[in-house]
């Protein structure tokens, strides 16, 4: 009888945070809504939403919007809005050379965004670090922080622990959400850096509309995301949705030591497009290495998109030779689009994620996927973004 009692608690309580999750949703999306409105557009009876709200009003997350003008006698009825600022969330990204932050608020409206470069130090002198800019960024803010999407470089498998580990060696064979965890003060999700800007492009880029998908990078060697039937595909070991094969080496290998940065790739791709026999010799190896390897995507997993991302998809002129080599050995049936958020498509997708998270958090589950606000991106993504990345 006490477990039966129990689980039915559970449910009623489950229950009672999806109808809020309901509630807040329907006046998040309008703006504004009264009691009445609220109750048609979810289908809940009016006592069940004035409850819903007087919760989320006691949360924190409504506030009493001013009135519209009276149509006719009495008191115009109390009209709610949505406390955007009631919370913040932060992306994180720990790339290999470079360590990316980006802060919104509950209707994921950007508040801040900066980037700095990676320090030498060890996995958990830069993630301790890491974390302390997020702390700081948000007090300077004078926000509250609820949740942190934290994307770093590396495969995992379904449990976390990392297999491959890009940046973080000391990391690999161990659970790394749960390190990640450890360092923040508030609820923190760890998602493989791919799968994050998958997640981005899916949800508010290029493959919104697409089920099947790749996402190779362009860096060095291609490795890829792929995305099957609108869900990501991890293989039999469920790596987070990252192949990160390294093909074995042919004629149109690259030696790493020719691309070791992105300013060096930079002046490499400037002194081919200038005349400089060395560099357009190494630009045209690269990008017939990895067209050869984005037509062995195309030709295994048949997507509808190819979104090129990555360090070296800024660059024009070696996205062209990429396509260029792609038209001439493989007729590619996918269209090939470069992806338009930059290098901030994966700290974009680790906001995203921990929007999600806040929501089920602060309010329950079965609110609509978050997308951050994209008018409010444009100093991120837009005209400056060569600046920043």
């Amino acid at each position: 009888m006490e477990r039966s009692a129990a689980g039915n608690s559970e449910q009623m309580l489950e229950l009672r945070r999806a109808n809020s999750a309901r509630c807040a949703e329907a006046i998040r999306t309008a703006g504004s809504m009264t009691i009445t409105e609220v109750a048609a557009v979810t289908g809940l009876s009016r006592p069940t939403v004035t409850a819903r709200l007087q919760d989320l009003y006691d949360a924190g997350l409504l506030v009493e919007a001013p009135a519209s003008a009276p149509q006719g006698a009495g008191r115009p009825a109390t009209r709610f809005s949505f406390v955007a600022d009631a919370g913040i969330v932060a992306g994180l990204e720990l790339a290999k050379h470079v360590e990316r932050l980006m802060i919104t608020d509950l209707l994921g409206r950007e508040l801040w965004h900066g980037v700095r470069p990676a320090s030498g130090a060890g996995a958990q002198e830069r993630l301790d670090s890491a974390a302390a800019w997020v702390k700081a960024t948000a007090a300077e803010l004078g926000k509250k922080l609820v949740r942190v999407g934290v994307a770093v470089p590396g495969s995992m498998d379904p449990t976390g622990v990392f297999i491959e580990a890009a940046a973080f060696l000391e990391w690999r064979g161990q659970a790394v959400p749960a390190i990640v965890s450890a360092a923040f003060d508030v609820p923190a999700d760890t998602l493989h850096d791919l799968a994050a800007a998958m997640s981005t492009e899916r949800r508010m880029g290029a493959a919104k509309a697409v089920d099947t998908f790749v996402v190779p990078v362009l860096w060095h060697r291609v490795s890829a995301g792929i995305v099957i039937g609108g869900r990501v595909y991890g293989g039999t070991n469920g790596r987070s949705g990252n192949i990160q094969q390294r093909f074995g080496a042919g004629e149109n290998d690259v030696d790493d030591a020719e691309w070791p940065s992105d300013p060096d790739v930079s002046a490499l791709v400037a002194a081919a497009e200038g005349g400089d026999r060395a560099a357009s010799a190494s630009l045209d190896r690269f990008t017939a290495l990895a067209a050869e390897q984005i037509a062995m995507l195309q030709l295994v997993i048949d997507p509808e998109l190819i979104v090129l991302h990555g360090p070296l998809a800024v660059h024009d002129a070696l996205v062209e030779r990429v396509i260029a080599h792609l038209d001439c050995d493989l007729p590619i049936v996918a269209p090939v689009v470069v992806s338009e958020f930059g290098q901030y498509g994966t700290v974009i997708g680790a906001a995203l994620t921990a929007l999600d998270g806040a929501a089920e958090d602060l309010i329950g589950p079965g609110m609509a996927p978050h997308l951050l606000d994209r008018t409010r991106l444009s100093y991120a993504i837009g005209g400056r973004t060569a600046a920043l990345v």
